[in-house]
């Protein structure tokens, strides 16, 4: 009888993951700095610069919030506002029956 060996492949975990920024999406942390940098920066104000530390501030919160519950959101919530025409919820085996346009 053969004896064969257990043969392994590293899969590291950077293929597979999410990119995130801080603990959100990358692109919209990426989005949210250059928004949060025109108030404080290029705006030249007090009030303006207060804004734009408040909008970092909550905006990066909200952003990783929403990467706990789904790190794929903005693109998986892009996909089910665009199919959610097509595949109306109807969840019971009495619901009338639906012709997809």
């Amino acid at each position: 009888m053969d004896h064969y060996e257990r043969q392994e492949i590293p899969f590291h975990t950077a293929l597979h993951r999410p990119l995130l920024v801080l603990g959100g999406e990358r692109n919209l942390v990426l989005m949210l700095g250059v928004i949060a940098g025109v108030f404080i920066f290029s705006l030249a104000q007090a009030w303006a610069a207060v804004v734009g530390i408040l909008l970092w501030v909550v905006g990066q919160w909200g952003l990783a919030q929403a990467a706990k519950f789904d790190p794929l959101l903005s693109k998986t919530g892009a996909r089910h506002v665009r199919y959610a025409k097509y595949y109306p919820a109807q969840a019971t085996p009495f619901a009338r029956c639906r012709d997809i346009q």
